[in-house]
């Protein structure tokens, strides 16, 4: 009787574990997804943000040569 029950208690906990691992991979698995999605974005923000400082430098720099051609 007695090793019936230990038997039935391995059964169980060894059953949440593996449950519990299962989750922890889906978990895991998820927020990989959810974190390379937020990484997306978040380079396109900053590609969209570094091409329009290259606009505005090339503004900058055509302003400058402008001023420069006038002071000669």
């Amino acid at each position: 009787m007695a090793q019936d029950f230990e038997q039935l208690m391995k059964d169980v906990f060894g059953g949440i574990t593996q449950f519990s691992s299962e989750q922890m991979n889906r978990l895991n698995s998820k927020l990989s997804e959810l974190a390379h999605e937020a990484l997306k974005e978040e380079l396109a923000k900053l590609n969209g943000d570094i091409a329009d400082l290259r606009a505005r430098v090339a503004v900058l720099e055509a302003d400058r040569v402008a001023a420069s051609a006038e002071q000669v």
